[in-house]
């Protein structure tokens, strides 16, 4: 394809003419980059016949021609392929989300079936201290539901610190009534 219009390029005067301006600049661009690179001053650039300035030009518009497609062909690739990605991610989160609800409603029903059994033992007392060897049952202090969102874990990490800190006070309370009773017996 490159080919064929650099063909029918030199075919007319206008493109014939353009390509050979575009030949006779880029030799004159080639020509002065290598006499600098040799550490040279550029004094003057001779110009090239006409025929071998409009090869050069037709030269420079087919690979011009063959880098645009090259060009357009990648940057079409990539943004399908990153489209292609981003709906994968999607579908993945989508999927997370959904695990997520899925989880939050068995943990919800945990809650339920933990607050009906509280029911179940408080309405029972005296036949659970019968199996609990006369222990008394106790009742929770804090009932926490079960909840993964951000405003219930402050309430989930106060509770638990409430929590921690009744269960210090009444070992201590055991320990001091201990005291209390085997004072007079030392042995």
């Amino acid at each position: 394809m490159a080919k064929q219009i650099k063909h029918q390029a030199t075919k007319y005067d206008t493109s014939r003419s353009a390509l050979i301006t575009v030949g006779q600049t880029t030799h004159a661009i080639t020509t002065r980059m290598t006499i600098w690179s040799s550490g040279y001053k550029v004094r003057s650039i001779s110009q090239l016949e006409d025929e071998k300035a409009l090869s050069r030009g037709a030269d420079l518009l087919s690979e011009f021609i063959v880098f645009g497609v090259a060009a357009t062909v990648t940057t079409y690739e990539y943004l399908r392929s990153s489209e292609s990605n981003r709906k994968k991610e999607e579908s993945r989160l989508q999927k997370i989300r959904d695990d997520a609800t899925i989880l939050q409603a068995k943990l919800n029903s945990l809650d339920k079936r933990l607050v009906a059994l509280e029911e179940y033992a408080k309405a029972n007392r005296s036949s659970i201290s019968l199996l609990r060897s006369g222990k008394e049952y106790i009742e929770p202090t804090s009932v926490v539901p079960i909840d993964d969102s951000p405003s219930h874990q402050f309430a989930i990490i106060k509770a638990a610190g409430e929590e921690k800190q009744q269960q210090q006070q009444q070992q201590s309370g055991e320990e001091q009534e201990k005291k209390k009773r085997s004072w007079w017996w030392p042995f």
